[in-house]
């Protein structure tokens, strides 16, 4: 049957099982939005494009569906490029949607046209400019396979105007999403993998982003436990294996790392990686990290295994299912090893705990992160983006379920925290928290109108230390100086609480530690949006290190 490529993306749209778009409509994509307001898909209009990306991103983040990000041609599309970029990275798959020029006007400098699809090129993992409609059924069917299929990702379709609203042949009750299936590992491999295990005298588990992205976090926990081997988890899978699991030997790493986790994987001779990519913050320094240790790295990716360090076995397999056949194999060998580390981990994890019941006057950023996990629980779901305050979010932050802590993770991107909120707000029905610090806060502020337009009462935490923390940090711990870092105003001439009040949210600023439960729970009963900015102390540093033996602690 004939009708515009604009119902037709619509009606595949519904039929891919999109139920949520986060957009901005413009000139450029004018045709797409006439069908869009007759679809069963609901669409939030976002203040920036780039929050529209983070909101589908961390939509998919939250509940493993996905969701539809789009807008206008020009500066509209280019604005998506870093949200496209945050969500490749951390392999989360959205559906990008652009408007462009018509195609006559395609590379002649026509107001706002420019090559999108190009662009994102190096930061999706497809890109598509249509520009003969007919192919609209097949580039959008396999935009959403390639989404979905093997390491996910964001896949951007630019759509010409006149593409948009061009006549098609389309059938909606014929189309059907395209089928992909995740390669198994090979029961060779699984045997070698288990031989290497038995081997070692103090292997070690770490469970990836990769596992919670398979929805495998469960039977991840339920291998640790039949081979009896310590669980460190990377940033990406905060939460995978809950906190006073005897196994839970807290994260790895040089920067949002714990202490447990450095002693332990340090103390080993044998790693297993589930659906990890051994990136940079987690290492540290490769050699540090390597030396005498065997390495067994899973990844569904073929690419991702060697290029970080050589793995003495690579899986080049989904998370779930390796993880499924280990487990089948080792409970048939009757495996259960014994590991000396074992029985101390949850003695280990209170003796080396960092210090959070600081009483002074500036608050000490530490005691903001105890009073969220007293607070909240396991009943909000956290984002955060980038800088100091994602440091000790990572560092300090006790999340308990899979999909419940929701960082940007490989692009550390000022501005995701808000937006993020809000997709995964949406998504699930769940109270989200950003917490941030003072500088990002202002990255994407405008998103808190969109929260409260839509009664979304997302509540931001602003952990307020008047610095660009990490960056005065860098500064001084690399170069020997200071300079452009410090924002004092932040704690002074700059209103916060107004701002919020601005954007029709509640808004509160606290000074003394013990008000922080108080003013969260005047946050939540006021049933809006909420700005909790919190007066801290501004020359706290964050622990860090350039190798995992070399950690800077910091008590104060």
């Amino acid at each position: 049957m004939k009708m515009k490529a604009s119902e037709a993306i619509v009606k595949i749209m519904e039929a891919e099982g999109i139920t949520d778009a986060f957009g901005i409509p413009g000139a450029g994509i004018n045709g797409l939005y006439k069908y869009m307001a007759q679809a069963n898909i609901r669409h939030y209009c976002h203040r920036h494009e780039e929050a529209c990306v983070h909101a589908a991103g961390a939509y998919f983040r939250a509940s493993g569906r996905m969701a539809a990000a789009l807008c206008t041609s020009g500066p509209g599309a280019t604005n998506f490029v870093t949200g496209i970029y945050t969500c490749n990275i951390d392999s989360i798959p959205v559906l990008a949607i652009t408007g462009q020029a018509v195609r006559a006007q395609l590379g002649k400098d026509a107001f706002q046209c420019v090559d999108i699809a190009k662009i994102c090129e190096p930061v999706a993992k497809k890109t598509y400019c249509v520009t003969d409609p007919e192919d609209i059924p097949a580039v959008f069917s396999e935009a959403m396979r390639i989404a979905r299929e093997g390491k996910p990702g964001p896949v951007l379709v630019d759509l010409p105007l006149d593409v948009q609203n061009a006549e098609i042949e389309f059938d909606p009750s014929s189309y059907k999403p395209q089928p992909y299936q995740n390669p198994a590992p090979k029961p060779e491999d699984i045997s070698k993998a288990l031989d290497l295990i038995q081997e070692a005298k103090s292997p070690v588990m770490i469970m990836g982003g990769g596992v919670i992205l398979a929805e495998a976090a469960e039977e991840c926990v339920r291998l640790a436990e039949q081979l009896n081997i310590p669980v460190i988890t990377t940033y990406m899978a905060k939460g995978g294996i809950p906190v006073d699991h005897p196994l839970n030997a807290g994260h790895c790493g040089i920067q949002v790392g714990q202490p447990i986790g450095n002693k332990v994987f340090l103390q080993s001779d044998l790693v297993l990686g589930i659906g990890c990519r051994f990136s940079d913050r987690h290492t540290g320094n490769i050699e540090t990290y390597t030396k005498g240790r065997k390495f067994i790295h899973v990844n569904i990716a073929d690419w991702e295994i060697g290029k970080i360090l050589k793995a003495d076995l690579g899986i080049v397999a989904d998370a779930k299912l390796t993880i499924e056949a280990l487990l089948k194999e080792a409970k048939a060998r009757e495996l259960f090893g014994n590991p000396e580390i074992v029985p101390q981990i949850p003695a280990l994890r209170k003796e080396l705990a960092r210090k959070v019941d600081y009483d002074c006057k500036p608050i000490n950023p530490h005691r903001v992160f105890r009073e969220l996990n007293q607070f909240f629980g396991d009943d909000a779901i956290f984002t955060t983006g980038c800088g100091i305050t994602q440091i000790w979010s990572g560092q300090l932050q006790e999340i308990n379920i899979p999909r419940g802590y929701l960082p940007s993770g490989g692009s550390g991107t000022l501005g995701y925290d808000i937006p993020a909120a809000f997709g995964a707000s949406i998504a699930t029905g769940k109270r989200a928290v950003a917490v941030m610090g003072d500088f990002g806060f202002t990255f994407h502020v405008q998103e808190l109108a969109v929260c409260a337009k839509n009664k979304v009462p997302v509540i931001v935490v602003i952990v307020n230390n008047a610095y660009l923390g990490l960056i005065r940090q860098n500064q001084k711990g690399a170069y020997g100086y200071e300079y452009a870092v410090e924002m004092s105003e932040n704690q002074g001439m700059i209103d916060y609480v107004k701002v919020a009040e601005g954007f029709a949210c509640y808004g509160e600023r606290v000074f003394d530690p013990v008000d922080i439960p108080a003013a969260l729970g005047r946050a939540v009963d006021s049933g809006k949006p909420a700005v909790i900015d919190i007066v801290c102390d501004p020359q706290v540093d964050c622990s860090m290190g350039t190798a995992l033996d070399n950690v800077k602690e910091f008590v104060y």
